[in-house]
């Protein structure tokens, strides 16, 4: 019981802690929260597209890991990982498309 309880607390920690930096590159334009590669041929005309694409999907992957946190805690089963995976793809797909579409 314990354990299950530390997976729930850690998950659900790591997804806020992910959805929160998403908020803060999408809504604040934080961009120094992504490694300077990421970012340093967006230009400043494509750098709120930029930071709305990357923002969202990592908080699409953040909300992942809280709705698998959730699952987890309810049933206690794997069905948790499949919440955590879909939304963890689509997540990625979002920020490897604001990548190469705003990157270059």
């Amino acid at each position: 019981m314990i354990g299950k309880i530390i997976g729930v607390l850690i998950t659900g920690g790591v997804g806020t802690i992910i959805a929160v930096m998403g908020w803060l590159i999408w809504k604040k334009e934080k961009l120094s929260l992504m490694h300077d590669y990421h970012v340093n041929k967006v230009s400043a005309e494509n750098k709120t597209a930029f930071c709305r694409l990357s923002g969202i999907g990592l908080i699409v992957i953040g909300i992942g890991l809280l709705i698998s946190a959730v699952v987890l805690f309810v049933t206690d089963s794997a069905y948790s990982f499949l919440c955590f995976a879909v939304c963890f793809v689509v997540g990625l797909a979002m920020l490897i498309t604001a990548g190469a579409k705003y990157n270059r």
